[in-house]
């Protein structure tokens, strides 16, 4: 509200009226700013908005009641209803909710949809590693006679090692490369899902593309382990 009337200007003591300003006590002055608040939905750009001290305005009766603590809300339930009914004991007190279930109501369809988007994401993790498993398997054995020749040379499993999941790694970075230029663009239209990160945060491609790795790394040391433990004179005569 401040940045949309007075942009540029300090707009503490300025003077503004809610309706059709008819007397004097009509009119409000302006004593604090506070940041943009979302007042009705997360994904929703924040509307000008103004708060009144409940005197101020005729219209306005007081309906919640807000209780900042540092222990468990959920706890002081029965605290806060004894309290309230100390000062009138006709009040009714009800829908007592902690903050954390208000925000967990409001993001509930988003949450439903990242979590179906996170299941999806991990069966797809879980094929890409049964896939890069079968490939370096069906890989190492069809280099069978290459691996034990390397061995009978004198190669040692650390070299075998290397070989073997330094092919399996290069093929995945090809692919993490590839998968972050698309999600670079597919991410965008994620945004309304999103709240307290943006679509493009460096963290989470970051946090992703490394858990990717440590998982291609794995599905590839598997068989490169099995390629280490073959006997050179057998591989030899395999063929």
């Amino acid at each position: 509200m401040a940045s949309r009337y007075w942009p540029g200007e300090d707009p503490i003591g300025k003077r503004l009226s809610p309706g059709t300003p008819e007397r004097p006590e009509d009119w409000l002055q302006i004593v604090g700013v506070i940041n943009d608040v979302r007042q009705f939905q997360l994904d929703a750009e924040p509307k000008p908005q103004m708060y009144l001290h409940y005197a101020q305005v005729e219209f306005f009766d007081p309906r919640d009641l807000v209780v900042k603590t540092e222990v468990d809300p959920a706890s002081l339930a029965a605290t806060v209803r004894r309290t309230v009914w100390e000062v009138d004991k006709d009040q009714p007190v009800s829908n007592i909710r902690t903050m954390n279930e208000i925000l967990g109501e409001s993001i509930a369809r988003q949450r439903f949809s990242m979590l179906l988007l996170a299941i999806f994401a991990g069966v797809a993790m879980l094929l890409a590693a049964v896939g890069i498993y079968g490939v370096m398997s069906y890989s190492v054995s069809q280099r069978r006679s290459e691996i034990g020749l390397r061995m009978a040379l004198g190669a040692q499993k650390w070299d075998v090692l290397k070989l073997t999941v330094g092919k399996g790694l290069k093929l995945v970075l090809i692919g993490i490369a590839i998968g972050l230029v698309g999600a670079f663009v597919l991410t965008r239209l994620m945004s309304s899902l999103l709240f307290g990160v943006t679509a493009t945060d460096p963290l989470t491609f970051i946090s992703i593309s490394a858990i990717l790795i440590g998982v291609a790394c794995l599905a590839s040391y598997i068989p490169a382990r099995r390629a280490t433990e073959v006997d050179p004179l057998v591989a030899l005569r395999y063929e």
